[in-house]
């Protein structure tokens, strides 16, 4: 057994518990292979500390495979639907407004397709069949003077159709794709766990007195990004010094010069 002091003492990394899954799971087969060639002080803890998490991962991932294989045809029918969908509601659009004479303000048609058909197409999938119905039963309300009520019923009976198909592959799909979004969030929780025992595997080597070259001969070593450095606090703008206005010395109001009354002299007795 090495000591700390013994060949290059190098401050190195596991995979970070925050990194991509793949990673992680990976980091952790590869330092399970090499520790269990090697003698018990360096095979045992690997074992004790890696071996259930990665049984646990390999069965997740086994599940995970499965549940996206039979995801993917639904996931993609979803898809299909959604774009012949948008493509009629386009089309109608198109025809009522070449039936209704073109116009290029039209009160009326803006209660059908109001700002235009996107609202009918753009959003999440999942609302877009209730917004389709909403659309149909508007077409068949003859809201539109010069929209012939035949042709109004016949959009409107197209649209409701292609909206049905379209809710039947979302609630196909919808089960299918949620288990593959559990399985998917479950298997990033272990993969968090193998990254932890990662670093305790470090510390449990380092306190057996393996030098940290030795320990990344077994744990793959993973450079990680300094954080930021915090930037120099912004200094105070130079305050520019104010002269004082000069103040003007009051000047005493001139007083007028008062002449004495003019005394009567007394007659003599």
């Amino acid at each position: 057994m090495r000591s700390h002091e013994e060949g290059t003492n190098i401050m190195g990394n596991p995979v970070s518990p925050r990194a991509a899954s793949p990673n992680i799971l990976e980091d952790a087969k590869t330092t399970l292979t090499r520790a269990s060639a090697r003698e018990p002080a360096w095979r045992d803890p690997a074992q004790a500390r890696l071996g259930p998490v990665l049984v646990l991962a390999a069965s997740i991932e086994a599940q995970l495979k499965d549940a996206r294989e039979a995801a993917a045809p639904l996931v993609a029918s979803v898809g299909a639907a959604n774009g012949r969908s948008d493509d009629l509601v386009a089309r109608i659009s198109d025809e009522v407004w070449n039936v209704v004479g073109r116009p290029a303000n039209d009160a009326s048609l803006s209660l059908l397709f109001p700002g235009g058909y996107g609202y009918y197409t753009e959003g999440d999938v999942a609302g877009q069949p209730t917004r389709m119905e909403i659309l149909a039963r508007l077409l068949e309300s003859n809201l539109h003077p010069k929209l012939p009520p035949a042709k109004a019923h016949a959009a409107a009976a197209e649209v409701r159709a292609s909206a049905a198909q379209l809710r039947q592959a979302i609630e196909a799909s919808r089960e299918p794709a949620a288990v593959v979004g559990v399985l998917e969030r479950v298997l990033t929780a272990v993969a968090r766990n193998a990254g932890m025992e990662l670093a305790n595997l470090k510390r449990t080597y380092k306190s057996a007195g393996f030098s940290e070259a030795d320990i990344h001969t077994v744990i793959p070593h993973r450079s990680r990004k300094p954080a930021p450095a915090k930037p120099p606090p912004a200094k105070p703008a130079p305050q520019e010094s104010v002269a004082p206005a000069p103040q003007e010395s009051a000047k005493p109001a001139p007083q007028e010069s008062v002449a004495p009354a003019p005394q009567e002299s007394a007659p003599p007795a």
